[in-house]
């Protein structure tokens, strides 16, 4: 009986993808797809997952969900993925694992970059009510113009009746 072993490959993935909750969604995908490996932040803004694959296939599958995530989620972007095949076999525990070096720096990180998506939505806000009061100030002159155009458009009945009447 032949048995084949796992290939181990590192993927770096490029874009916006620290501090925005891109290794919570690959931890989702590996643990899915059935994929054991490590998932981490690298210092240079990339992240990197060394995982066993069983075949091309499997590799292939799980680049694709990756790739996916972009359209699933705004925060995320994903400039490209690049893949190495290790010389060597790494054996890893059951199921995909993110590593954190520091994690009060890690969530730090992500509590700063949330705080710059809550001001971006606060200015997107404020953006929404000028365009609203904008809308609410037309309505208040086309109720008044219909207004005047009623009152205009009575008269005129009023004018028609009398004629009528005096016909």
């Amino acid at each position: 009986m032949v048995i084949i072993m796992p290939t181990t490959y590192e993927l770096k993935i490029y874009g916006k993808v620290q501090h925005v909750g891109f290794r919570d969604r690959i931890e989702n995908i590996g643990k899915g797809l059935g994929i054991n490996g490590i998932i981490y932040n690298y210092k240079d803004g990339t992240v990197r997952i060394l995982a066993n694959f069983d075949d091309e296939e499997d590799k292939e599958l799980f680049k694709k969900y990756i790739e996916r995530l972009e359209k699933k989620d705004k925060l995320i972007e994903i400039e490209k993925i690049e893949e190495k095949r290790l010389n060597t076999y790494i054996e890893f525990p059951e199921g995909i694992s993110r590593l954190s070096s520091d994690d009060i720096l890690e969530l730090n990180k992500k509590l700063d970059e949330g705080v710059k998506y809550i001001k971006l939505i606060f200015a997107e806000l404020e953006e929404h009510k000028k365009v609203l009061l904008e809308i609410k100030d037309m309505h208040v002159k086309t109720v008044e113009i219909l207004s005047e155009h009623t009152r205009i458009l009575n008269e005129i009945k009023d004018t028609l009746k009398d004629i009528k009447d005096k016909l």
